[in-house]
């Protein structure tokens, strides 16, 4: 009886962290406030948890689309290389949707991008661990051809952020595309794979002269 109130608990105060996100932003996120949204005393934060950290943490890994999907990619890659072009195309692509519908995630990305903090440092650098080793099987095709594969990968990562959370949150357009609406949203889809084999077969090509 004990280990099943506890992970009920535990199961609360996790579902604390993510609504106070969704309703008041990282800066809602204090021990009283997770604590009182749980219904359960602040104590049993730090006689599960052991810190506000590791709460967040423990939220963060079961939300986060990139850690795991990145792990078993990178794993599943190195036992059996994938066409690398379409691999990027749908990780992109997937990762637009997963933003898009997770607003929890949405508030995650604010509070990485607007201030220093310890967590969300430890927490990027995780995932781009992770990401370089997809990156790194990139670079065979990609060397002595003129064209750096990881800035374009980082400017459709920052581009998918801030055209979902200006749609969210200023509820306008970026140059004429508004992700609130399915049919741009799709457009934006279609642009992902764009560029990305603009990119790649332009590597082809460049070697191939």
């Amino acid at each position: 009886m004990h280990r099943k109130n506890k992970d009920e608990t535990m199961k609360r105060l996790i579902e604390a962290v993510g609504q106070i996100l969704k309703d008041k932003g990282y800066t809602g996120l204090g021990v009283n406030k997770i604590a009182f949204q749980a219904g359960v005393s602040k104590e049993l934060i730090y006689r599960y948890f052991d810190s506000l950290n590791n709460l967040l943490k423990a939220y963060i890994s079961g939300k986060d689309y990139w850690q795991p999907l990145l792990t078993e990619l990178s794993v599943a890659a190195i036992e059996k290389p994938p066409d690398m072009l379409q691999l990027f195309v749908t990780l992109l692509q997937d990762q637009f949707r997963f933003f898009y519908e997770e607003k929890e995630m949405q508030k995650f990305i604010l509070w990485q991008i607007s201030e220093l903090n310890v967590l969300m440092r430890s927490i990027s650098e995780n995932r781009e661990s992770e990401g370089a080793k997809l990156l790194n099987l990139t670079d065979e095709h990609f060397r002595d051809s003129g064209i750096n594969f990881r800035p374009i990968v980082a400017l459709l990562l920052g581009g998918i952020y801030y055209v979902i959370l200006h749609a969210e949150n200023n509820r306008s357009t970026v140059a004429g595309v508004d992700a609130n609406l399915e049919k741009d949203r799709e457009e934006l889809l279609i642009a992902i794979e764009q560029i990305l084999t603009w990119a790649w077969e332009k590597a082809a090509e460049n070697k191939n002269k």
